[in-house]
């Protein structure tokens, strides 16, 4: 026996050696964690069209209601010429989402809340770090 394993990591060769070691595990294992992820997507996706296809294999069940006539809403007298197309778009993606039922007659920009002393003490506590 010429000597132990431990010889082999002595000095600066040794510490660089240990280095590169090292590295490679974390790196290898950040590899098979990705790999993993990757994996996990697609067996995810796999599942949703498994049920997806599930409800597509009986459509006569389920017939699509009409889509019911937009009609104009109406706008306010100081709104911008913009303002009657936005709240068209914003209809209608309320509609898509929330179903015929749901009407926007109106709408407005939010307001940012006034400034606070409370508001003003937590900012400065937050900026300082302590």
């Amino acid at each position: 026996m010429e000597g132990h394993i431990s010889s082999y990591f002595v000095g600066v060769p040794g510490g660089l050696i240990m280095s590169f070691i090292a590295f490679s595990i974390v790196f290898i294992v950040i590899i098979g964690l990705m790999l993993l992820m990757m994996g996990l997507e697609h067996v995810c996706n796999a599942i949703d069209n498994v049920g997806k296809s599930k409800n597509n294999a009986a459509p006569a069940q389920k017939a699509a209601p009409a889509a019911p006539a937009a009609g104009p809403a109406p706008a306010q007298a100081a709104a911008a010429e913009d303002s009657g197309e936005l709240l068209a778009v914003i209809s209608a993606a309320i509609m898509a989402a929330c179903g015929a039922t749901a009407r926007v007659t109106a709408f407005a920009p939010a307001k940012a809340p006034a400034s606070t002393a409370w508001k003003n003490v937590g900012r400065l506590q937050n900026t300082e770090g302590c």
